[in-house]
């Protein structure tokens, strides 16, 4: 598995929010709609062999980037060339994104590329 050096601490607050949901990190407020929804979203990507820390962890995985720039791109029009082929997989990331919308949190625009950066 490989990581990025990127730490939690540096990433911005919606970000850390959404890593939090999508490792399993549930905060008692959060609608059943959207924990089912990523509970979902997690059990697919790893089945397609992308890799999710575990609660806790300090760093970023690579593949937790690609997964976060995806729920951004759901997040926007422009953006459906960054979305993943899997049509599956696309379908739970928009859902994700849909709902996290409707929560009010919308990730940056430079979540679209981090997982590009070197």
């Amino acid at each position: 598995m490989s990581y990025s050096n990127r730490s939690l601490r540096r990433g911005p607050r919606v970000e850390r929010r959404v890593l939090a949901m999508l490792r399993g990190e549930n905060e008692p407020s959060l609608d059943d709609l959207l924990v089912a929804a990523f509970a979902r979203l997690r059990h697919l990507a790893r089945r397609k062999g992308l890799q999710i820390q575990h609660p806790g962890a300090l760093y970023l995985g690579d593949d937790e980037l690609t997964l976060l720039s995806w729920i951004a791109a759901a997040q926007r029009i422009a953006a459906v060339h960054l979305r993943p082929a899997d049509r599956c997989l696309a379908a739970i990331i928009t859902r994700c994104a849909s709902l996290l919308e409707e929560a009010g949190l919308r990730l940056y625009p430079l979540t679209l590329y981090q997982h590009r950066l070197p």
